[in-house]
């Protein structure tokens, strides 16, 4: 083969690497026949490109694969913003750029796998091969980049991960040789780039420690002849001539080298954001970190790279790798649900369940239930999910053991298995969609949300970790930097004083969220005459940054259960509590099919257990959970609008509409909920419900078809479920297809997918016998409340605590309050308005007192008595010990007394003399203290 000749069609396989020969430079992977292999799936004219296994051709746009000549040179190590405060772009501005060169494949390899899903979805869409890898940090404090395969060697990558990932949400070990000997497999290991101890050996000359330690890779790795050795070139005057000694070395070792550029940014003008990036680890962070030194680590075309790297087999073999890769498909669009036992065991076992419970709740069972039951339970088990619904309900069952306060909130409140299984409102009664929960058009796994007392939520997440050992994981959470934060560590990086920061960062307003920074400067009143219009290098960076990753954290309560090894899906670091914590966010769990468990805290469902507790210390039992939803005290303490503590009703603007809408009835809270949102407030749904309920308007509903949909809400358009049934009823689609018109109506109203959707809902209402023209409007109709509309199911479950609440405010008041105070921070206000109203409602409040306080607000006769806690400069450990010392040997009799048994610190006892707590202890009023103090 002659030196730069191309490379010839047909498949390669590693036989060995003969030694340079003369005329020639560079070296590659050598079939058999001495040519080089074909980088398989190159993008065709149509469009078309690779096609990874288990997902199907790749189709991308045709177009831009004619204006772009082809590139072969493949970008094999690139870090994107998700190696946080690096790299400078995030994977979907990648993936255009690759195809704005004309390239076919591109890796992603990023200090963890943050990114990768978005990033692997968004190269499929573009028709580009996705690669994913990883870089990771050695033994000996040096760098390789590893790249996927396929799947198991992708699961490989995040157990080496998982090592490295050991103890946090950042990496923090090393791997060891074990290690990588031991989950090498289905890898490529890129070695001798930037800082690796081999990249720095040979630029110190120590030619034999480099050697020394590619031949310990080589031995180390379960595939040795997926060892390339890197060339790099990023122009500084010493490159060259590394390139040159690793070249050399990697022919003597019969090594493969590969060409690559270590991207961190897309163009060289994006280097001032990756040293704004590293400022802001210095100043923000307090992290001694090293910047690039210069703007050439960014995304080099191919021609680019071959004058940069004269080694013409180095170029080519980045096409090679790609071929390697070209296997490696990650399975989105399936669902992979967890499998406890055979699913027509796990069908048997559920339906035994419910029925029992069915028949329990109702006797005789009414037809309309069984018809329910059996259309869920012939969905689920199509999409074979019966082991789903066991599995929450061993995680419920754990919570109802140890009377932990739970609910199902979100669209699957209205499914009457869930309901049977889990508890909570009454699908049928309430006239919710199990549709909207699921349907088999769903390429993602439901959602089941659950809300326990805040105060035990712990116990049910650990649980449940132990309950699935190495399946389970916490959903990560990535934080972006939003505008003022984007502006605020811009200008810190860039060393500007605070006081100056301030100044700036207070001139942007808090709605700018997701705004471009820019455009916001030149459309906004506001900033008309804001300083920010003089700082341009700040502007430009910080408007880049905004929305880029900035950390990872752990979501509230999202626990991922995997099929099988957690570690074959994501890599796990450890949460500040101690939680394994994946690198896949709630987007990537749903695009993986996996199964996510919301297990969030309801600090309303602590201040309602706190109350029932000291109502059962009075011998008063209450069943909130099954308490009949028609009690008229409770609606006409609604009615009053004395809401303040009830549980999502007592902001002004929602005292205000339950004045106006004067609820009745369950389903009256169900609306009140859903109208209070921005959709309905803006559009004047508000208006037109309550004049049409009252009688003031006439009810208008667009056709006789939809008045089963629209009756119960007055001809308005309210509930997401009315949506699909519209979208069903009269224009004849299936469920599926109406959740599909839903979600794509909430998410994507773009030109062409709204014509797209018109034009089949039109299509669909005509073939039932309606008219143009009607069909229109009720697609405009429909249109607008997908944009808007509340989930039912969702608010019917908030309305079920809103009733509980309000039900304690209006038995029992001094307990309600006593709940609230005692939960943490409920709502809306602060103890002191909950104090204030209880007075006003005729329940006394008595100060703190060292003879009568104690850590959390307590009843004292018919009043409540503050805690100690409360004075200024009183803490927990504090009040702890007077209590204990009171509890221990009697009440205080006096101040002396008092001082004496607990020596305290004179500010101490200056803030509890000020505060009240040490009056009455000498005189007359001692009785009463005594008596109060042993009530």
């Amino acid at each position: 083969m002659k030196k730069n000749e191309p490379p010839r069609p047909g498949r390669a396989r590693l036989t060995g690497i003969p030694r340079q020969s003369a005329g020639t430079r560079g070296m590659a992977v050598r079939r058999r026949d001495g040519g080089y292999p074909a980088f398989r799936g190159t993008l065709r004219s149509g469009g078309t490109g690779v096609s990874p296994a288990g997902f199907g051709h790749i189709h991308g746009d045709a177009n831009s694969s004619r204006k772009k000549a082809m590139d072969t040179f493949v970008h094999l190590e690139v870090q994107s913003a998700y190696s946080f405060l690096w790299g400078t772009f995030d994977p979907e501005d990648l993936v255009r750029q690759v195809a704005a060169l004309g390239q076919q494949a591109v890796a992603l390899t990023d200090d963890g796998l943050y990114g990768a899903v978005r990033f692997y979805k968004a190269a499929v869409r573009a028709g580009i091969q996705p690669i994913v890898g990883a870089r990771l940090s050695l033994w000996d404090g040096s760098f390789v980049t590893l790249l996927a395969t396929d799947f198991a060697g992708y699961g490989n990558l995040c157990r080496l991960l998982s090592v490295a990932f050991e103890g946090g949400t950042s990496p923090q070990h090393p791997v060891s040789k074990q290690d990588l000997n031991h989950w090498s497999n289905g890898l490529v290991c890129l070695a001798g780039g930037r800082g690796s101890g081999i990249r720095s050996a040979l630029e110190r000359g120590r030619i034999d420690a480099a050697r020394f330690k590619l031949l310990e890779l080589k031995e180390i790795l379960h595939n040795p002849e997926h060892l390339f050795v890197v060339l790099q070139n990023h122009d500084h005057p010493a490159d060259p001539g590394i390139m040159e000694r690793a070249f050399q070395l990697a022919s003597q070792l019969h090594l493969p080298v590969a060409a690559s550029n270590a991207v961190a940014f897309l163009n060289p003008r994006d280097y001032l954001i990756h040293r704004t990036m590293i400022g802001i680890q210095e100043r923000h962070h307090h992290r001694k970190v090293r910047s690039l030194p210069s703007d050439r680590f960014f995304l080099a075309s191919g021609e680019e790279m071959k004058r940069k790297i004269p080694y013409p087999q180095a170029i080519e073999n980045t096409g090679y790798i790609a071929t390697l890769c070209r296997e490696f498909s990650l399975p989105v669009g399936k669902l992979h649900p967890p499998s406890l036992q055979r699913p027509e065991e796990a069908s048997r076992k559920l339906s035994s369940l419910c029925l029992k419970e069915l028949s329990r709740l109702h006797r005789p069972v009414p037809p309309a239930y069984l018809r329910q039951f059996d259309r869920e339970t012939a969905a689920i088990d199509k999409l074979e999910l019966s082991d789903f619904f066991l599995l929450v309900k061993m995680v419920v069952d754990f919570a109802r053991n140890r009377g932990i306060r739970h609910s199902v909130r979100g669209s699957a409140a209205g499914s009457l298995v869930v309901h049977l299984l889990l508890g909570g409102v009454d699908p049928l009664a309430h006239n919710l969609l199990f549709e909207r929960f699921i349907n088999e058009g769903r390429g993602d796994m439901p959602d089941i949300d659950l809300d326990f007392d805040s105060d035990r939520r712990d116990e049910v997440i650990h649980h449940t970790m132990n309950l699935f050992p190495r399946r389970t994981a916490m959903v990560c959470t990535i934080h972006t930097f939003k505008v003022r934060s984007a502006v605020r560590l811009a200008a810190r990086a860039l060393g500007y004083p605070l006081d100056e920061i301030d100044r700036l960062a207070s001139c942007l307003p808090w709605s700018l969220r997701g705004r471009d920074l820019n455009a916001a400067l030149e459309d906004l009143p506001e900033l008309k005459d804001s300083p920010l219009h003089h700082e341009g290098r700040l502007i430009e960076v910080a408007a880049k940054l905004t929305n880029l990753p900035f950390q990872s954290s752990v979501h509230l309560g999202g626990v991922i259960v995997a099929p099988d090894d957690i570690k074959s899906w994501t890599p796990v670091g450890s949460s500040p509590k101690g939680l394994p914590v994946g690198h896949l966010d709630k987007d990537d769990v749903d695009a993986l099919g996996l199964l996510k468990l919301d297990l969030l805290g309801l600090r309303m469902h602590t201040a309602i257990r706190k109350a029932l507790e000291i109502l059962k210390d009075k011998g008063v039992v209450l069943d909130m959970d099954r308490m009949p939803l028609d009690d008229r005290k409770t609606y006409a303490l609604l009615r009053s609008t004395e809401s303040i503590g009830i549980f999502q009703l007592e902001s002004p603007g929602q005292r205000n509409l339950l004045g106006r809408l004067q609820p009745t009835n369950f389903g009256d809270l169900i609306s009140e909920i859903s109208l209070f949102r921005p959709g309905p407030v803006t559009g004047n749904m508000v208006e037109v419900y309550l004049k049409r309920r009252h009688g003031e308007e006439p009810i208008r509903i667009p056709h006789e078809d939809l008045t089963p949909v629209l009756a119960e809400t007055f001809g308005v358009f309210l509930f997401q479920e009315q949506v699909l049934r519209i979208v069903h009823i009269f224009a004849g689609l299936s469920y599926a297809e109406a959740d599909a018109f839903r979600r794509a109506m909430t998410k994507d109203r773009k030109s062409k997918t709204m014509d797209r959707l018109k034009q089949q809902f039109i299509q669909g209402a005509i073939s039932k016998g309606h008219g143009r023209s009607l069909a229109e409007k009720v697609f405009q109709q429909a249109s607008t409340l997908a944009s808007y509309g509340f989930c039912k199911a969702h608010a019917a479950s908030f309305a079920h605590i809103t009733y509980q609440s309000a039900y304690l405010k209006a038995h029992h008041p001094q307990a309600f309050y006593l709940g609230l105070l005692n939960a943490g921070h409920v709502g809306s206000y602060p103890p002191s308005v909950m104090l204030n109203e209880a007075r006003r409602r005729g329940i006394p409040v008595y100060p703190p007192h060292i003879n009568a306080g104690g850590t959390e607000y307590e009843a004292d006769g018919s009043g409540i008595r503050a805690p100690l806690v409360v004075v200024n400069g009183v803490g927990p450990a504090m009040a702890r010990r007077i209590v204990a010392e009171r509890k221990k040997r009697g009440p205080f009799r006096s101040r002396e007394e008092f001082l004496s048994r607990l020596p305290l610190p004179d500010r101490i006892v200056n803030v509890l003399s000020m505060a009240g707590a040490l009056e009455g202890l000498e005189g007359q009023e001692w009785e009463l203290i005594r008596e109060v103090a042993n009530a």
